[in-house]
């Protein structure tokens, strides 16, 4: 079976025994705390945590997942990916252990074909119930089923559900390693298909503290790991689709398998990094300095250095780009959001790779030097690290793997420093619900007021009870005037936040006390939550309410969201499909709007979408939603936005012809009750990604109003009409620049007569040789550049000008300029540089009679300026 057949085989193995198909979620996972999606049960959580109800009892699914904690094996072992797929059946309270161990059996041994006498399973050692099913639902003996203590306890590592778990085992054959069992050999004895059974409740230590209310079935098949085992061949490398995916990786670097086992690792992390590169992509990951867009990054420098080490040098080169199309050809089948953001991925992955590139060769150029000058035991300096981390864009993992391959350590210590010095990051772990307040708090007070009924769409106000008091020490029996907690309302009209949208705020009112909602969000799934201030009174559980939305901030904040809706549809015209949302913000009379572009929008782009978002909406487009199922509104063309979570009932906003979106947000019923948009701001706020903060209604009048109002003070100032400034500024810019040219001419002039000077007074030793090496004040890069080459003009022949200068931040700036005649014989400006650039803290750039150098302790500037004379002696009588 190739890849694809063995994938729907499982599918469809469960469909058969009534299992609800759902396909692969989104590697953004809805959990905050979460980075990516690592398991195949990730998405289901909820579910298995009794946080929400599943669609259904019985689920048969296949999930994308990407781990990189072993992110250095990957192209090394046989079976490690950094993204990998994974089959799983699942029950929620309906079948258990005997059920899911006979229907493993059948699937391996009568649809995958498997030899059942090569078929070995583990248990845990307390679970004999397990062992007792296996012997009776298998043709596995007694002596082929080992029994382990942790490895086949399953938990989350915190308080939560938990369970025994088993696997079974495949026996590759006595070429692949000892006999005896998974417990002796886990490279022949293949783990290929693990069933966990959860059934207990663990606190935070992993102990049993007590029982679900219902017993659960989480499986896992790996079916890269599958793929090997059908296929009968050694690694995953040689399946199907990596046989597809590494001939790729040949044609672009010219390199063929086999050359040398480090050429096939170095093509196994280009055709795998490719593939991982595609799917974050495709899920709406975009690079960037830190969380998920990190892993991207680092996957896509480890891949384009990995293509160095093969060959592929050049600066301009690209082979990211043919590399997406071979894993889109490949993936196809059952991801077709890989077609559907081709464009995405390719703009992206194609800039990051050229930006890494103007950087990757001098980074590893002086890498090399560093490396060259250590000594033995000698580790990798934390400086050096940081430089390049902050200057050449090499992810610190990476410049750990390069000192790694030549046998070094880096100094992590120090580059912590560096990096904590240059910006305090917030590293602390997301929390689990708002202000603290654990996770089981919010499941306790579910427990008591059930799902929370939003009521919203249609009523400002709604008559309620008041279900449960919620605080971060747990729940309470009453609040009293001035105290700040959350309370649960099993009805309410206010709006918990999402996709973008804040939450509602108001009042609630009972019959013994009144409170301010400062905020709802939603604590669980189905469960929202009010943060309140009880402004007088007290409040009890169980009393009645009178539950009020601020009508102003709601009216407010619906207007942004339909805004915000007919902006996205339009800024897709004007810049192309790629532009699809990424992240926005919803507030009472103001948007933010987030979106994949790889440049500046210009003035004129942004005039046409504000002018046309302005222009449907004063045309009063009816603003309609839908209930319909995931499918058909998929169907109907309805945008899905990037890491938004859909059940299989959803609801579609439709805006005149040009918008359909999946939104569970607050609209307004009509376009022209938006008013008017105004876009204040386009700004870069990452790579390849710009945001766009907009105004509605009363807030973009008195926007206008103040712009209005700060023109006609310029004309004032300029002593001249509203209509006429501009032109005057013009007028006035022109003369200023005239006069900046001017000025630079007499700069220009004023430099040529130092060098002049300075070249002038050289005095040369036996050999011929003149050397200046002399530091000035006030220069920029140019300005040095331009001093050293008039220098080196005027030395004529055997001359070697290096000219420094300090900043105001303390750094330091070197250029050196060496005749023609010493470039001939051998010397490079650069390696006169290199030593002086290490005294500074630094590195040097350039080739043949010109170089650069810079550092940040300006402080050893004159010593610098020494070394490099003394070094350009020693070259030229070499």
């Amino acid at each position: 079976m190739n890849t694809f057949e063995i994938r729907e085989t499982f599918l469809d193995f469960f469909v058969e025994r009534d299992h609800r198909r759902v396909a692969s979620a989104p590697l953004i996972p809805q959990d905050p705390t979460v980075l990516l999606n690592i398991a195949g049960m990730l998405p289901f959580a909820p579910y298995f945590a009794g946080d929400a109800e599943p669609p259904a009892p019985r689920i048969v699914s296949y999930q994308k997942c990407v781990r990189t904690n072993d992110i250095e094996n990957v192209g090394r072992t046989a079976r490690h990916l950094s993204f990998f797929e994974m089959l799983g059946n699942f029950s929620f309270g309906d079948y258990y252990k005997r059920d899911a161990i006979r229907w493993a059996w059948e699937l391996s041994v009568d649809h995958f074909g498997l030899d059942p006498e090569r078929i070995w399973a583990s248990a845990h050692v307390n679970d004999d119930e397990a062992v007792e099913i296996i012997l009776e639902e298998t043709d596995i003996p007694r002596e082929r089923i080992q029994r382990f203590d942790s490895d086949n306890f399953w938990w989350t590592g915190q308080a939560g559900s938990a369970g025994y778990c088993g696997e079974f085992f495949y026996d590759k054959g006595p070429e692949y390693g000892e006999d005896g069992g998974p417990a002796v050999d886990d490279e022949r004895f293949v783990e290929y298909y693990n069933l966990v059974f959860t059934e207990f409740v663990c606190d935070d230590d992993g102990n049993i503290v007590g029982e679900l209310p219902a017993k659960n079935v989480d499986t896992g098949l790996g079916l890269a790991r599958l793929a090997t085992i059908l296929q009968d061949v050694p690694t995953l490398y040689e399946t199907d689709v990596w046989v597809s995916l590494l001939a790729a990786a040949s044609r672009v670097t010219g390199v063929e398998r086999g050359d040398s086992d480090e050429h096939d690792v170095s093509l196994k992390v280009l055709a795998e990094h490719a593939r991982a590169t595609a799917f974050l992509i495709a899920d709406g990951v975009l690079p960037a300095k830190e969380g998920r867009g990190y892993v991207l990054r680092r996957l896509l420098r480890r891949a384009v250095r990995h293509s160095h080490l093969l060959g592929v040098t050049d600066a301009d080169a690209r082979v990211l780009p043919p590399m997406i199309d071979a894993v889109i050809e490949v993936m196809r089948p059952g991801y077709p959001e890989l077609e559907r953001q081709r464009e995405l991925i390719m703009r992206v992955a194609t800039a990051e790779e050229a930006g890494f590139r103007d950087r990757l060769a001098a980074g590893l150029a002086m890498l090399d030097d560093e490396l060259a000058d250590l000594g033995d035991g000698d580790p990798l300096s934390g400086d050096v690290a940081f430089q390049l981390h902050d200057t050449y864009g090499f992810p610190i993992d990476l410049t750990a793997e390069i000192a790694a391959d030549a046998g070094l350590e880096l100094d992590q210590d120090r580059f912590d420093e560096l990096m904590t010095a240059q910006q305090e990051r917030a590293r602390a772990a997301a929390k689990s619900g708002s202000g603290g307040v654990p996770a089981s708090v919010y499941r306790e007070a579910a427990a008591a007021t059930g799902s929370t009924e939003f009521v919203g769409y249609d009523h400002l106000r709604a008559e309620s009870t008041v279900g449960a008091l919620v605080t971060v020490a747990g729940l309470v029996d009453v609040a009293s005037e001035g105290d700040e907690l959350e309370v649960v309302l099993p009805r309410t009209p206010f709006y918990a936040e999402g996709g973008g949208q804040v939450g509602d705020a108001g009042l609630l009112v009972t019959p013994s006390g009144r409170l301010e909602v400062l905020d709802t969000q939603e604590a669980i799934e189905g469960v929202s939550t009010h943060r309140v201030r009880v402004v007088a009174g007290e409040v009890t559980p169980g009393q009645e309410v009178v539950a009020t939305v601020d009508p102003d901030r709601r009216i407010a904040t619906a207007r942004s969201h339909s805004a915000t809706h007919v902006l996205h549809a339009t800024i897709k015209e004007v810049l192309g499909e790629h532009a699809q949302q990424a992240g926005s913000l919803v507030t009472p009379g103001r948007l933010r709007f987030d979106f994949p572009h790889f440049e500046g929008v210009a003035d004129d782009q942004l005039a046409t979408i504000e002018g046309t978002i302005n222009e449907r909406v004063l045309r009063d487009p009816t603003v309609r939603t839908e209930i319909m199922d995931l499918d058909d509104a998929r169907a109907a063309g309805a945008v899905a936005n990037f890491g938004d979570k859909y059940g299989d009932v959803v609801r579609v906003v439709t805006i005149g012809d040009f918008s359909k979106e999946l939104c569970g947000g607050t609209h307004v019923p009509h376009g022209a009750e938006i008013g008017t948009i105004v876009i204040a701001r386009e700004e870069s706020i990452g790579a390849n990604t710009r945001r766009v903060e907009a105004l509605t209604g009363i807030d973009a009048y008195r926007y206008l109003t103040n712009e209005r109002l700060v023109a006609e003070e310029v004309a004032r100032t300029l002593n001249t009409r509203s209509d006429e400034a501009v032109a005057r500024i013009e007028s006035l810019v022109e003369r200023l620049r005239a006069a900046e040219k001017e000025l630079v001419r007499l700069r220009q002039a004023d430099l040529a007569g130092r060098a002049v000077d300075l070249a002038d007074e050289v005095e040369r030793d036996a050999d011929g040789l003149g050397i200046v090496a002399v530091s000035l004040d006030g220069l920029d890069m140019d300005g040095l550049r331009q001093v050293a080459g008039d220098i080196r003009q005027r030395l004529g022949e055997r001359g070697v000008a290096v000219v420094g200068t300090g900043s105001d931040d303390g750094k330091a700036q070197l250029v050196a300029a060496l005749t023609d005649d010493l470039v001939e014989a051998g010397v490079a400006a650069r390696d006169v540089l290199q030593p002086a650039a290490k005294l500074v803290g630094g590195g040097a750039g350039g080739k043949g009679g010109m170089a650069q150098a810079g550092g940040r302790d300006g402080s050893r500037l004159d010593e610098a300026l020494q070394r490099a004379a003394d070094e350009a002696r020693e070259l030229a009588r070499g």
